[in-house]
């Protein structure tokens, strides 16, 4: 009896922690306010297991006793409740969405109430919730705090450019890092050549800053992103080290979610029209005797202007309306199909997109498809797979600079709208008298076009190695690919007119791109509770990120009639490039969270690459640190209106390398003697090259009211470039012209960013919320060891370049003023920016959207103006002007006569929406579509400005491969600008 007894307090001893705590299987329900079921929602316990609720807001969870869950989800406020049986648990949505988690680093993210940066965040609403915007990055224009976006040009597929916090270089490109689901993408620039000699004759290299080629970021499909995190700064962008100079732009893509299988299809059909055509002064005798007959390239002589201008006998023609005044047509049509379990959840999402240009034979297409899959392995395995093909076709013509009068807006601006060029009726195409070319035969005839195949794929595991109710250790794998394979082509048949004088006529050029990244991570992250609500996470990266571009092109000169094959030509040049990119990281973080009271966050990562040239073995640090103090969290605080008060401070730093040239001298082909061979370089490369470095401090604080209806942030940012790069002229002696690149000096940027959210009105039948935005930023050269130098491309000389000057802007015009003195002028970077967005939801289903942006003084160097006042175009050309001068004398090498205010104001979006309410489609429909959404909307609906020109945020040499950030600013007759209108048609099943 005894040892029976014995042995059941043993037993009982042995069972006592497990029956303490003993687990069950609870179930409950999330809804809002109004009873309704919250789809997606998160419910997580103390030891972190979490599920997802189903499509009517219920779910099913393992819980110990007395254990608590952590509700969530997007825009509604976070709740903790104890565990019970049949929970039902009510969220209050967020006025201002705080609860949110950004991406702030390689293996993790933040709330947003608790980030001490300034990280913008877009959500898929913000993005294509209005419209529908042709490129990711149009979508995101004006909507940035601290952010300069400028557009190649108006054509169909992009031609995009970012500047985030200033210029971070003055050799190379500020524009940003991306990347999609965790890896590293490309956004290359890749060239078709039709801006060589044989072409348009803009350069005489494959330059893609002259054939204004789509950014390979305008190949995502916007419709598939969830959300964007913009980490503008060094402070925010450390974790990515030397690829981080202009900062990160994180894309996290849609995925599914548990619960029954959703179907939801859009339909978008659209026109589009130019937003601003310049017109054109009519001539008469009098405009014609007074005309300098030998200005412009190809001026006529003044008596067979005359010959010509009498001829027509008082008829004109419009040649800017006869080329972009077409109706370009839009169609959007997308198809997700998502769901899943709690083990596994998928999306499939489809595609199409298709876009007609205003000018004829333009336009661009891209097909899309998306596979992203969740599967929870087991208890402590999940699994995240990403997969995207993409191909799009590119068709934008010839625009921007130009010597063979071939591009059209430039050769437009010299054409008398009395002279006829119209096609005839035999099919021939009159030759243009007073330049190269008959535009209409380059419309319809000349050929620049892209084809691209890509395929992006990410790849995710996470192991829980540990997971207790106070502590986890998690191991995270990563991969990725990113491939493209561009074929970009140029095509000038043989009998146009340009061509007669030379020998080898017509050209044809087949490009072959192929860009190949691939990406490596391994995190482990542990996470521990030491008490008095204290966790802290500490964290460890390695990765490794190969980039590989194999560039090359065959062109021939010379072509047989109707050929278009370059090997056919009588003349054949080919050229191959092979660059090899790799980076190697380590990275070490340690996060402390105090009760969302107290969030501070340091870390330092190490990188090693080999565009350090002999420096590929060296280890590069980047450190940072931030603190966040959210005082409201604190039990003292009792300002019942002050909801938020968060003071927050952050520093880091980052790096960039220039291109594989920096570090490398290559070597030049020759033919001597009938023999080929290679001769030595006159530009030496560093051999030991060292990164430019950026540091940044940024203060902020951030203010709720009311709520956290009202919610205002405010950030000053200070960041400097140290020993940036530049040419470096050597000696004669030295046998050798230059080095690519030198450290020769330090720049500051320095800007503020303010933010207005608020929740204006919240009522049952009306709800108002507002955004407003405001930041500027300003940069100054505190250093430079060489004698100050021109840099970035003008276009036309002294007509306005920026210069490297100690103690001034980087991005300041100079030109010759009155006495041919080289002068100081006007600043190209604006003085500020601001855009205001609107929601209003009224009416049962009804939802109206309105976006502004506008940016005053900045300026632009107008080329445009230039050529339409060399050929006698501008429709004021007769008109007197600047210290009432007209015609000629406004052409004089004065840099005010080119240099122009680009301020704006611009309606960039618009919508109107109505949802069919269920009720109603239940009475007409018995099985059908539980959700119907329609609706009106337009893009650039909307611009008012005094600046001459197509687009006052045009700006031709803006690209990745342009030579620099400094190029920006010059408007060189470019494809017009477009507004888009669009009806949309959605159903949810």
């Amino acid at each position: 009896m005894k040892l029976t007894r014995g042995v059941s307090l043993l037993l009982l001893a042995l069972l006592f922690p497990f029956l303490s705590f003993a687990q069950e299987a609870i179930t409950g329900k999330v809804t809002d306010k109004n009873g309704l079921p919250l789809s997606g929602a998160t419910v997580t316990n103390k030891a972190g297991n979490s599920i997802q609720t189903s499509s009517n807001g219920t779910f099913t969870l393992t819980v110990a006793s007395k254990d608590k869950l952590t509700v969530s989800y997007v825009g509604f406020t976070t709740r903790t409740v104890a565990a019970a049986a049949d929970l039902t648990i009510i969220l209050s949505e967020e006025a201002i969405n705080l609860s949110e988690v950004v991406v702030t680093g390689l293996a993790g993210g933040i709330k947003r109430s608790n980030a001490a940066n300034a990280v913008t965040r877009l959500s898929a609403k913000e993005l294509t919730g209005s419209t529908r915007p042709p490129t990711l990055d149009a979508a995101m224009n004006g909507k940035v705090s601290g952010a300069v976006i400028a557009a190649n040009t108006g054509a169909p597929g992009g031609g995009m450019s970012i500047r985030l916090r200033g210029v971070s270089t003055v050799i190379g490109s500020s524009e940003p890092l991306y990347v999609i689901d965790g890896i590293i993408v490309n956004n290359s620039q890749l060239p078709s050549g039709a801006g060589t000699n044989s072409f348009s004759g803009a350069v005489g290299s494959n330059a893609g800053s002259e054939d204004q080629a789509p950014n390979r970021i305008s190949d995502i499909n916007p419709g598939d992103i969830e959300s964007i995190d913009i980490l503008k700064g060094p402070s925010a962008a450390a974790a990515y080290g030397t690829r981080a100079n202009g900062g990160v732009i994180v894309i996290t893509t849609r995925r599914g979610k548990s619960g029954k299988t959703r179907i939801n299809v859009s339909q978008d059909l659209g026109m589009a029209r130019a937003l601003h055509l310049l017109g054109s002064e009519n001539w008469t005798e009098e405009k014609i005797n007074n005309f300098d007959a030998d200005n412009g390239s190809y001026a006529l002589s003044k008596d067979r202007t005359l010959e010509l201008f009498r001829a027509a006998n008082g008829q004109t023609w419009d040649y800017e309306k006869l080329i972009w005044g077409n109706t370009g047509l839009i169609s959007n049509t997308n198809a997700t199909v998502s769901g899943g379990t709690d083990k596994t959840r998928f999306l499939i999402a489809g595609s199409l997109q298709s876009e007609t240009g205003i000018q004829k034979h333009t336009g661009y297409k891209r097909h899309s498809i998306r596979l992203n899959l969740d599967h929870k392995l087991t208890d402590f395995i999940d699994l995240k797979l990403s997969t995207n093909y993409l191909n799009t076709n590119t068709s934008r013509g010839f625009a921007g600079n130009d010597n063979n009068g071939v591009a059209l807006a430039y050769s437009i601006a010299h054409i008398p709208n009395f002279i006829n060029l119209n096609k005839t009726a035999d099919g021939k195409y009159p030759e243009s008298p007073n330049t190269g070319q008959n535009p209409f035969e380059v419309v319809d005839r000349a050929e620049n076009k892209e084809r691209t195949n890509r395929f992006l794929y990410s790849g995710e595991m996470n192991v829980w190695l540990l997971r207790k109710e106070r502590s986890s250790l998690k191991l995270g794998l990563r991969s990725g690919i990113d491939f493209i394979l561009s074929e970009p082509r140029a095509y000038m048949p043989e009998d146009m007119q340009f061509q007669s004088g030379n020998s080898l006529k017509g050209a044809t050029r087949y490009s072959l791109n192929k860009i190949f990244y691939t990406y490596l991570q391994t995190s482990l992250a542990y996470n521990v509770n030491v008490g008095k609500n204290i966790d802290l996470t500490t964290s460890a990266v390695v990765l490794r990120d190969d980039q590989r571009r194999d560039i090359s092109w065959i062109q021939g000169d010379g072509l047989l009639g109707g050929q278009r094959n370059p090997s056919t030509g009588q003349r054949v040049t080919t050229e191959s490039l092979v660059e090899k990119e790799a980076v190697v990281a380590l990275d070490l973080s340690q996060d402390i969270n105090w009760d969302d009271k107290v969030i501070g966050r340091v870390g330092v990562r190490a990188d090693k690459s080999t565009l350090a040239g002999l420096n590929f073995d060296k280890w590069f640090y980047f450190p940072r640190a931030s603190l966040a103090v959210n005082l409201t969290n604190f039990a003292f605080w009792n300002v019942a209106p002050v909801t938020m008060l968060k003071p927050r401070i952050a520093y880091g730093q980052t790096s960039g390398f220039p291109t594989f040239n920096g570090a490398y001298s290559r070597m030049s082909p020759i033919n001597y003697g009938g023999q080929l061979g290679v001769a030595a370089p006159v530009t030496l490369g560093l051999s030991r090259l060292e990164p430019e470095r950026a540091t940044e401090l940024e203060f902020g604080v951030d203010l709720g009211l009311f709520d956290n209806r009202v919610v205002l942030e405010a950030t000053y940012y200070k960041k400097k470039i140290q020993d940036f790069l530049f040419p470096f002229t050597l000696s004669a002696g030295t046998g050798v012209s230059s080095l690519s690149v030198f450290p020769v000096g330090d720049m500051e940027n320095k800007g503020v960013e303010l933010g207005l959210n608020a929740a204006i009105i919240r009522k049952k039948d009306i709800e108002w919320s507002t955004n407003i935005q405001w930041w500027f930023n300003k940069s100054l050269i505190t250093r430079l060891d060489v004698p100050p130098a021109f840099v970035g491309s003008s276009g036309f000389g002294n007509y306005g370049r920026k210069r490297l000057v100690q103690g001034q802007s980087p991005t300041l015009w100079y030109g010759p003023d009155e006495n041919n003195v080289l002068v100081p002028y006007k600043e190209s970077q604006p003085k500020f920016q601001m855009s205001w967005g609107n929601t209003v939801r009224f009416g049962k289903g009804f939802e109206f959207g309105m976006f502004w942006h506008t940016s005053q003084g900045g300026h632009n160097a107008s080329l445009t103006k230039l050529l339409k006042d060399e050929g006698g175009t501008t429709h004021d050309y007769s008109q007197p002007g600047k210290e009432d001068v007209i015609g000629r004398e406004r052409q004089a090498e004065v840099i005010s006569n080119f240099i122009f205010d680009a301020s704006f104001i611009r309606l960039r979006e618009a919508s109107l929406y109505y949802t069919i309410p269920e009720s109603a489609l239940k009475s007409i429909l018995k099985k059908g579509p539980e959700r119907v959404r329609v609706g009106i909307s337009g893009s650039n609906l909307l611009l008012i400005t005094d600046y001459y020109g197509y687009d006052p945020e045009a700006s031709n040499f803006n690209t990745s491969n342009a030579g620099g950030a400094l190029s920006t600013g010059v408007d060189l007759a470019p494809h017009p600008a477009v507004r888009r209108f669009f009806f949309h048609l959605n159903f949810e099943f």
